[in-house]
């Protein structure tokens, strides 16, 4: 990927509502495939109504 790519991929990242770290830490499991920089899975919530 080149700089442009990565660029709206990370704001791609941050208009799905992920924050600062989990986009860093999501980059570094791309890069060095270490399974504890995988995005920690958020509390779902209940949207059944």
């Amino acid at each position: 990927m080149n700089l442009q790519e990565v660029s709206r991929f990370i704001l791609f990242l941050q208009a799905m509502g992920w924050t600062g770290d989990e986009i860093n830490r999501f980059l570094l499991f791309i890069e060095s495939g270490q399974k504890k920089y995988l995005p920690k899975e958020k509390d779902k919530k209940d949207k059944k109504k």
